[in-house]
């Protein structure tokens, strides 16, 4: 996988009528800063990344995860405790409620004291889930049990 400045482009997929503009970049914050400066105004049209840290993505709605990994879930891993810091994306969170997706978007803050770097990344809905910070490489506990969508 590519490290540099711009993602590498792997492939254009076409499959039931919908379009995949695929990239392969290793660092997945750089590739999320990457794909926010994107805008996809068609349905059904997604910019996807596959990263060291699992494949991310854009289309109309905004900036998505496609699925967690194992180890976001390995909740031994995390040796502090993170915090949500905004507002969920609201496409983002229905997906999570109705199980249409196994995380919603939103930004986060590293639990280390020395850092407390805030960036966007995905969550479990009403549960635990370990994040890894993109500044200091620590792993942190973040529970989103208090975030509900009405």
């Amino acid at each position: 996988m590519m490290t540099g400045k711009q993602p590498e482009f792997f492939k254009n997929l076409e499959q039931d009528g919908r379009t995949y503009e695929m990239y392969m970049w290793d660092d997945p914050q750089a590739a999320r800063l990457w794909l926010m400066e994107k805008t996809v105004d068609k349905p059904l049209h997604y910019i996807t990344i596959k990263t060291d840290q699992g494949v991310w993505g854009v289309d109309k709605d905004g900036l998505y995860l496609a699925n967690l990994l194992p180890w976001q879930t390995n909740l031994s891993l995390a040796k502090q405790t993170g915090q949500i810091t905004g507002i969920p994306a609201m496409t983002s969170l229905a997906s999570a409620v109705n199980n249409i997706a196994d995380n919603f978007i939103v930004h986060v803050q590293c639990g280390n004291s020395e850092c407390e770097f805030i960036w966007q990344d995905a969550l479990r809905y009403q549960n635990k889930t370990v994040v890894r910070c993109p500044e200091c490489k620590k792993y942190s506990l973040i529970d989103s049990s208090n975030v509900r969508a009405l």
